[in-house]
Parts: structure tokens; sequence; C-alpha cells
């Protein structure tokens, strides 16, 4: 983003977030291909015991994809009021700052997920069974770990240059290549979750790689070159993106944890089966997520430009133009899986495998029932980590993350497995009443200031 593309973009708000949000919403919902191209694979060809051990590796892969994401998200920030500020010899400091963050955390999640993968399925109540597929997949994607992050990154960083279709270009290759990939290793070759593993690390490679070249091109508006100097280690660009990503890594740090309680008590209180249909609301649900993820992201270059400018109006008016479109995309996504949840379920469930897809059915039904609040949620922290509001953005995601804790811990022992899948919409509830109070007040005042 230059100072003439800022000049055109502020005088069409509209037409430039649609600029950034558009790719970035593709590229969000290639970026779910791989995770739903998996489970469509594993569903059909492992069955129940598949989905479940996919969904029990869940908690590892959220922390690894957080830690990229945090990465990404917090220099990207950074990287756009730096250059809103005119300050373009800092921005690609934070570029070259986050690329050291992804080689050093790369490896301590890899030595993570490596040395407790088995722990963290015995803890969820795994069978041997899962407990194998499970573990041979983790094994896989802990050791390159450092590349998967890379790529959840990469399109961040080259989004925020001024090329949020080359970001979907990337993760459309990579994408496409697990895909065919996932049916060589899956189908033909029946290597299980093991060989969906692989296919998702190569194809997140590829990924990492193009954008690791566009970053040393003459296409980036920031192009780094190989000078030693430019590549020192600097703690203090690393703090700053650090505590400004933050709260994306709370995002998946979140997911991770709802997941491992769900996990737990659908064991307890129920069976394999009962994880299989929760796994499969998981995937519905990282849909809209990678939709409402990439409709805020796409907000974050231009809001985070307008804040660094000092044009608080111009922050509003995206703020507000992105929220109409994740409500509103999330309440006909809700519709459609409470009228005909049979449509997202079946592509996940073979013929041979009746009790799965009943139990499927009701789950999405119980547990999706407000999936647009949480997009609403997750638009919200976006908007506060686009303002550098580190703390604010913290807060929600904490809150997501501890509210759900005294819902399950009444509604499993008192409702079972309903109780259980009930747990997340009804504290999303809460949690949002308490946020579109923030929210109000924060953006009363900005209007005040202006004023």
């Amino acid at each position: 983003m230059n100072r003439r593309s800022i000049a055109i973009t502020s005088d069409n708000v509209t037409a430039a977030y649609w600029r950034y949000a558009l790719p970035t919403v593709m590229a969000m919902l290639v970026s779910g291909l791989y995770q739903i191209v998996d489970g469509i694979f594993i569903g059909h060809v492992v069955g129940a015991e598949g989905l479940a051990a996919i969904n029990m590796a869940w908690p590892w892969i959220g922390l690894m994809a957080g830690v990229g994401l945090m990465i990404g998200a917090g220099a990207g920030t950074h990287c756009s009021i730096a250059q809103g500020e005119g300050h373009f010899q800092r921005a690609k400091g934070f570029l070259i700052q986050g690329m050291w963050l992804l080689v050093l955390l790369g490896v301590v999640v890899s030595v993570l997920i490596i040395a407790g993968r088995d722990s963290l399925l015995a803890l969820q109540g795994a069978n041997a069974s899962v407990q194998r597929h499970s573990s041979g997949y983790l094994q896989i994607i802990g050791w390159s770990s450092p590349l998967v992050m890379a790529s959840i990154a990469m399109p961040i960083l080259v989004r925020n240059l001024g090329a949020p279709m080359l970001a979907t270009i990337m993760m459309l290759v990579g994408a496409l290549t697990n895909i065919v990939l996932d049916y060589v290793f899956i189908v033909q070759l029946g290597w299980g979750l093991q060989g969906a593993a692989i296919a998702t690390v190569t194809g997140e490679s590829l990924s990492a790689v193009i954008g690791l070249v566009f970053l040393f091109s003459r296409y980036s508006s920031l192009p780094l070159s190989l000078a030693l100097r430019e590549f020192c280690l600097q703690p203090l660009p690393c703090r700053q993106i650090l505590l400004n990503g933050f709260s994306s890594l709370l995002m998946y740090l979140y997911a991770s944890f709802a997941a491992l309680l769900h996990n737990t008590a659908l064991m307890h209180y129920g069976s394999t089966v009962n994880v299989a249909a929760y796994a499969i609301t998981g995937y519905l649900m990282t849909v809209y997520y990678l939709l409402a993820e990439g409709l805020a992201s796409g907000m974050q270059p231009l809001v985070s430009y307008f804040h660094g400018a000092g044009q608080s109006a111009l922050v509003r008016k995206v703020f507000f133009l992105a929220m109409r479109w994740v409500m509103g995309t999330g309440v006909v996504l809700v519709l459609m899986i409470l009228i005909f949840p049979y449509i997202g379920t079946r592509i996940f469930i073979s013929d041979e495998d009746p009790a799965l897809d009943v139990a499927a059915i009701d789950a999405v039904r119980l547990h999706l029932f407000v999936l647009f609040l949480d997009g609403f949620l997750v638009l919200a922290a976006a908007y506060y980590q686009a303002v550098s509001d580190s703390r604010r953005a913290t807060m929600i995601t904490l809150a997501n993350m501890c509210i759900q804790i005294p819902f399950l811990l009444i509604l499993a022992p008192w409702l079972g497995v309903t109780g259980i899948l009930l747990a997340l919409p009804l504290s999303t509830i809460v949690l949002a009443t308490g946020v579109v109070t923030l929210l109000r007040r924060q953006f009363s005042l900005r209007v005040g200031v202006n004023k």
C-alpha cells in the first residue's frame, strides 16, 4: 500500500475494502481446503476413527497455526501502520523480524508437538486405534512446523505489501497440490492419516516458498535484500510483533482448548462416534470462521493505515462495512445448517456409517445455531488488533476461552452429550453481549473526539 493507492481508496472506502477483502476471503477459504479435503478423504476411507483422530490432533495443530498467524498478523499490522506513517525502512524491519520469529518459534513448536503428542492424546481418552492414527499424523506435521507456520504467515505479509491476489494464488497452489496428493496417498496408496499429513506439508511448503520469493523480488512494495546487516535479530520489534499478534494466537489456542475440552468430555459421556460428529461440526465451523477471518483480515490493512494516518471516520466506516458482511453471511449459513444439515454432514460420511450420520446432524444443529456471533467476536478482536490495542483484543479472546468452562462443567453432567454441544453457543451469546457494549462505547468515544 503506497501513498498514491491510499489517496485513491480514501475517496471510495467500499471499493478499497473489497480490493483487500475479496482476495483475502478467497485465500482463507482456499486455506480451509487443507483441513476440509483431509476430512472428506479420511471420513470416507478411514471412517469415524479417522475423523476422531484428526480432531484429537487439533489441539497441537491449533497451537502451530496460531503461532504462525500471530507472527503474520503482528508483523503485517506493524508494517501497514509504519507505511501509513511514512516510515518505510521501519516497515521493512518488521518483515525481517517476522521471518526470524518463524524460524525460532517454529523449532520450539516442533519440539513441543513431537515430545507431547502422545500425552495429549491419552489425556483426551483416545483408544489404541485412534491414538495410532493421530500420533503418526502429528509426527509428520510436527517435524514440518516452521514450513507450516510460514505458509500461514506469508500470505498475510504479501497482502500487506500490496499484492492481495498473489496471496490468494499462493494458497490456491498449495491447496490444489494438497487435494491431488490426498487422493494419491490416502485413496490410492492407503497411507491413511500419515498420507494426509504428507500431502498437507507438501502443499503448504509450496505456498511458503512462493511468498518468500516475492518478499525478495522487485514486485514487492518493500523488497528485501540479502544484506546481512539488515537481517540482525532485534528483540524490540520482535516483542512488538508478538504483543500485537498475541490475540491471533489466543484465537487458535481457544479453538485448541475448546477441542481438548469437548473431545475429553465426549469420550467420557459418549463415544468415538460423538467425537467424529463433533469433528464434522468443526469442519463446517471452519468454513465460516475462515470467511469471517478473511473479511476481518481484509479490513486490517485499511484500518491500520487510516488509524496511523489519524482518519478515525474512515476507520469506523471500514469496520461497520466488514461487520455487515460478517454477520449477514453468518445468519445465512446458520439458516442453511438448521434447515438442511445433511448437506454439510454427508460429504464427510460414507454410506456404511449410519450411526455417524445421525450423530452428526444432531451435533451441527445443537452446536452451530449462533455461529454468526462467533464471526462477530472474530471481527471485534481483529479490529482492536488492527488499531494496535492488543489489550482489548487479547481480553476478548481470553474471555472466549474461559467462559466455556463453567458452561461445560454445568451442562455436561446434567445433559450429557447434548449439554456438551450446547456449551459453546450459550457461552458465545453471553460474551457477545459484553463485546457489543465495549464496541459501542469505543465508537461513541471516537465520535466525541472527532467532534
